[in-house]
């Protein structure tokens, strides 16, 4: 993070391409050594950017360079829907040994006038919204959203049980409900799983509707993991899911295999009969049985379905806490270079 405006001469820029995922993954690993946020992606995660539908790397990523060595970044996600507004998520950040040459500030406004050229495309006429995130731990990050005219609109806790054989030994019997089955969610049960996340997720703040095709990369993605990944049914109606991923070079930095649930929901006509928590228990069960030593999730602070008390009776702690940070802004012409704008960024 920095509040200079002032950059650094000698940099070059140009947006992420194939070649440079080497560069890219070299930058991430020195961001999370300092910051610390639990984020490890893979070469080969990085490369799924490359493909996702929504995605433009060519025209929604960019990167600072420093003669090979690649010193900040930024891309951009769009979303399946603009209800009420289209919340165009960015990514990004700058190398610690580079922050205070003003990197990040050119990166993020060159961030807004693309997001302005690729949401019209999109979504025109609607409002659009730039998203980002970050840890309520670092307080340089969250005074410069501030001063930007962020604003914070929701708060999430990363939970974890590190020791999960422990917890497996005291954890309280948590038997399916009668009439409910426990499925894997191969292929034939996958469009019944997005079903019912799309249901159990309508309510939920910022949540838009899975695609056939956002379904099916995620499905198709290199961590998604279906053998743990489990459907609750009741006469072959599908009621709730526990999606889980695992990302391969958190384990090599660790030497920790760690299941990630990356979706936890129970559809409408499923809830209050305690299967959501049945299914969870299930998994992690599962999950021990596999040789996961951890596991991790993601949760809504004020989720409207108490899944936050859920997850700390099967034994999760939080152990960080962030902001989601959103800026509502008018649409630009985009600028091919994004030398010619400041403001503070991290």
């Amino acid at each position: 993070m920095h509040t200079s405006t002032e950059a650094a001469p000698g940099f070059t820029w140009r947006p992420i391409d194939r070649p440079d995922l080497p560069a890219w993954l070299r930058l991430r690993q020195a961001i999370e050594a300092v910051d610390n946020d639990g984020r490890h992606p893979s070469e080969a995660e990085l490369a799924q950017r490359f493909t996702d539908s929504y995605v433009d790397m060519a025209r929604g990523s960019m990167a600072a360079w420093d003669g090979e060595r690649m010193v900040g970044h930024h891309w951009m996600k769009a979303r399946t829907s603009a209800e009420p507004f289209h919340d165009f998520w960015q990514l990004g950040g700058v190398d610690p040994e580079y922050r205070g040459l003003g990197i990040g500030t050119r990166l993020l406004d060159w961030a807004e006038r693309a997001a302005s050229l690729l949401h019209k495309e999109r979504f025109p006429g609607a409002p659009l919204a730039l998203m980002d995130s970050c840890a309520m731990d670092n307080a340089t990050a969250v005074e410069l959203f501030r001063a930007r005219g962020y604003e914070q609109v929701c708060w999430t806790h990363h939970m974890v049980v590190p020791r999960l054989r422990a917890a497996l030994a005291v954890m309280p019997a948590s038997p399916a409900p009668a009439g409910v089955a426990f499925h894997a969610v191969g292929a034939e049960r996958s469009e019944d799983a997005r079903a019912v996340r799309n249901d159990s997720f309508r309510d939920h703040f910022g949540s838009t509707p899975a695609t056939e095709e956002t379904w099916a990369q995620f499905t198709g993605g290199r961590a998604f993991r279906p053998a743990n990944s489990f459907i609750a049914c009741e006469r072959g109606e599908p009621l709730a899911i526990v999606l889980c991923e695992e990302f391969e070079a958190q384990e090599k930095l660790t030497g920790q295999r760690d299941l990630y649930v990356s979706v936890v929901g129970t559809a409408r006509a499923g809830r209050g009969r305690g299967i959501a928590s049945a299914l969870l228990a299930h998994t992690l069960r599962v999950a021990g049985e596999n040789g996961y030593d951890s596991t991790s999730l993601e949760v809504d602070a004020n989720s409207p379905t108490g899944a936050l008390g859920l997850y700390e009776r099967l034994g999760y702690q939080a152990d960080k806490t962030f902001a989601l940070q959103r800026r509502f802004v008018r649409t630009v012409q985009p600028d091919a270079h994004p030398a010619e704008s400041s403001g503070p960024w991290s």
